[in-house]
């Protein structure tokens, strides 16, 4: 008998008539991922922290201007001053956060 001809093949087929495969090797067991990401946790630290900044220096900018004896420049202005970098940078981590989560949900739901 021939070796091609010899074999008997079992196919399985689902309701469409498309067939079905199956590998006999060994059974794959799913990686189990990461609970959390520790670059996400340590973004909203950060998200917090500029937050948190922001508000001790619009307490402190609601102190008087006034110079300390043997210092011209007030803590508060200078504080003043890097305000603007500061909400910059903790509205664009904000966005990057919620931009993530926003990809990661639709991830999730795609794989449902």
């Amino acid at each position: 008998m021939d070796e091609a001809h010899g074999r008997i093949e079992f196919r399985e087929i689902d309701e469409h008539g498309n067939a079905l495969e199956h590998h006999l090797g060994a059974v794959e067991v799913p990686q189990r991922r990461a609970a959390v990401n520790p670059f996400i946790i340590g973004l909203w630290v950060l998200e917090l922290a500029l937050v948190i900044g922001i508000m001790v220096i619009i307490n402190e900018a609601m102190a008087p201007l006034t110079p300390t004896p043997g210092n011209t420049m007030p803590f508060p202005f200078i504080l003043m001053n890097m305000t603007p970098q500061l909400l910059q940078a903790t509205a664009l981590i904000l966005a990057t956060l919620l931009f993530w989560h926003a990809w990661q949900w639709q991830k999730r739901k795609a794989q449902k």
